[in-house]
């Protein structure tokens, strides 16, 4: 069974049992699933309001765009719950065979999980940004919620970065894979900073 078919109690107790996975890189891909869907609840509320339906058209087709591509980033991040567990099996099993070649592109692809992982946490943040403008004011602490979800997801996604890449045996990868990802947590953590400030600004 996959983990995204259990109950959300189900999930909560495998996590909370002997087995390393699924750990935190696949709580990290749910935190981002459910920070996209946050988001996409306050957008929901805030189509049907006069504040979305007297905006000028350019404003109201930034917003539905935005609305739209969450959708796409919130599949990575629900497929990302079991690919993380999956990789992380993949390198578990690498690792025993102590084949360094098995072992390397195990790592490779277990950090490339989590990389993808990262990105699409900070994509979604990008487009959560974009549904400030019209947004329903009365649900804009959950937009607050949804940014502050998506940039621990992107933070803790960085985790698995670095412990797979760190092992790379390929320098120039581990320092490109190690570099960008902790870029990629500094931007959001920017971005989710702003995203507060605008917000409490209104």
């Amino acid at each position: 069974m996959y983990l995204i078919d259990k109950t959300l109690v189900e999930y909560i107790d495998v996590v909370d049992s002997d087995m390393p996975a699924p750990g935190g890189g696949s709580v990290a891909s749910l935190v981002g699933a459910l920070g996209v869907s946050l988001a996409k609840m306050s957008a929901h509320f805030s189509v049907t309001k006069k504040k979305f339906k007297e905006a000028d058209k350019r404003k109201q087709d930034k917003f539905v765009l935005a609305f739209k591509e969450l959708d796409y980033y919130k599949d990575l991040l629900i497929k990302g719950i079991d690919d993380d567990a999956i990789s992380y099996e993949t390198v578990a099993q690498a690792l025993k065979s102590k084949d360094n070649e098995s072992i390397q592109k195990a790592l490779k692809v277990s950090t490339i999980v989590a990389f993808d992982m990262q990105q699409a946490a900070h994509k979604a943040l990008i487009y959560t940004e974009k549904l400030i403008e019209l947004g329903n004011k009365y649900l804009y602490s959950d937009l607050i919620s949804a940014s502050i979800l998506l940039a621990a997801c992107n933070e803790m996604a960085s985790l698995n970065v670095k412990a797979n890449a760190s092992m790379l045996d390929n320098q120039e990868e581990k320092e490109k894979y190690l570099s960008e990802s902790l870029d990629m947590v500094n931007k959001s953590k920017r971005l989710k900073n702003k995203i507060i400030n605008t917000i409490n600004k209104v």
